[in-house]
């Protein structure tokens, strides 16, 4: 694979063909950004104030078809449960202003115990803005004793033990170390069934990597960001979902708050009409300009939008939907990820190439089902970051998580089969012969 040349990199100091494995972190450059974007920047060169509204991609209205094709194309939701908006953490911000609403009984949030940091920040932040002790609120679900993943069967007896205490569940849709898949669809029903309270995922690890349904599945909440499996540039723009039947009454005129009844007038969880945080974006398009100072919601999804959107990153991004949907969509990029890491897993594990027992434990569930295309492993008897440098050293880029996780992650868009191979030559040396 000929995607990249080393040029200058510390401690690596010739040039040589790359295996890139890092998807999981940071997607490649579509061949054809560049001369998007530069045909964009052009727009705005010789429009000037005018490529607002006028050009090729307006940079007033340069999300919407973005958020059309994401809605459409990634993750299967209605046009007006998706916005291409802002990032992955001010998304979750907006979302979980919304969705929680703590009482004096059900305060506490469900995640898992190894929540990735910047959604941890988020969930510990409104705690707090509610007036609450965060040590009191967070319900955490751990793996069992020496395994690595969680398991439906622990789940479930959590949400029903707390299920008078919990106003939220946060959960990722692949866990970032891991690579573990979570049932969206049966957790969601779960915290629904039992819990009665919104079910909100973090899919940075999902979108772009395994073919989600979110609509169909009746996820109440969902963000992601762009830059890993999508390949939209480093800080791409961002996404999120929320379900129609959490929408606004068309017309409305900024948050109001209400209360949600079941039959039973029994109140299930508060919530409110529209988005609770609001901005320049989050007024219909129609009467925005007219300076009224009058929040008038857009419709959907789109009011929760906070700013005109950044019109280089929705360029990019642009380029690399268009890729996946010439590729005719997730289902038929998930049909080839399979086969690469289900080919990666046989190398490492039952070839002429496997890696000593002794030196390894695969982190990631074996069955293809419970995984997206990553594939993670612990490295035992040897520095995870002496592991990652003498890969490096071979060409071999990936990343490491401490203690002593390494990621790899064979991308369908721009890995082979023979970049998989070489990969597993280069474990094999760095693991098997160091350490013999």
């Amino acid at each position: 694979m000929k995607i990249l040349q080393y040029k200058s990199i510390e401690n690596v100091q010739y040039s040589k063909n790359i295996l890139y494995f890092c998807g999981h972190s940071m997607g490649l450059q579509p061949k054809s950004t560049k001369i998007y974007i530069n045909k964009i920047l052009n727009q705005w060169k010789n429009l000037g104030v005018l490529s607002y509204h006028y050009g090729e991609l307006p940079a007033s209205y340069c999300d919407e078809q973005l958020s059309i094709d994401c809605a459409q194309w990634i993750v299967n939701a209605k046009f007006n449960e998706v916005s291409i908006t802002c990032n992955l953490t001010v998304n979750m911000h907006v979302l979980i202003a919304k969705f929680y609403r703590p009482t004096n009984e059900k305060y506490c949030i469900l995640i898992e115990n190894d929540i990735f940091p910047s959604d941890y920040y988020v969930l510990e932040s409104h705690i707090q803005w509610h007036g609450y002790n965060t040590n009191d609120c967070f319900i955490k679900l751990k793996p069992r004793l020496h395994e690595y993943c969680l398991r439906n069967d622990d789940i479930l007896p959590e949400i029903i033990k707390n299920q008078h205490r919990i106003a939220l569940i946060w959960l990722p849709g692949i866990q970032y170390i891991t690579g573990q898949l979570f049932n969206m669809k049966l957790i969601t029903e779960w915290g629904h069934q039992y819990a009665k309270c919104p079910v909100g995922w973090d899919l940075a690890h999902a979108v772009g990597n395994i073919p989600l349904y979110l609509h169909d599945w009746n996820i109440d909440m969902a963000v992601w960001c762009s830059y890993k499996y999508l390949n939209g540039s480093p800080g791409a723009i961002g996404g999120l979902f929320i379900h129609e039947k959490h929408h606004h009454e068309e017309g409305s005129y900024g948050p109001k708050f209400i209360e949600f009844t079941n039959n039973n007038n029994i109140t299930i969880f508060n919530n409110i009409n529209g988005p609770q945080l609001t901005g320049w974006w989050s007024h219909r398009s129609e009467t925005r300009f007219n300076m009224t100072g009058n929040m008038e919601l857009a419709k959907g999804a789109n009011a929760y939008r906070l700013s005109n959107p950044p019109l280089l990153l929705a360029a990019a991004l642009t380029v690399s939907v268009n890729i996946i949907k010439s590729c005719g969509g997730m289902i038929n990029l998930r049909e080839k990820s399979i086969k690469l890491t289900d080919y990666l897993e046989y190398l490492i594990t039952n070839s002429s190439l496997a890696l000593k027992h002794d030196h390894y434990c695969l982190v990631t569930p074996s069955n293809s089902n419970e995984r997206g295309a990553q594939l993670t492993i612990s490295v035992t008897h040897m520095n995870i970051q002496v592991v990652y440098e003498n890969l490096l050293k071979l060409g071999v880029i990936c990343d490491y998580r401490l203690p002593n996780f390494l990621r790899i992650t064979p991308i369908p868009l721009y890995n082979s089969f023979e970049d998989v191979y070489l990969l597993a030559k280069c474990l094999h040396q760095v693991l098997n012969d160091t350490l013999n």
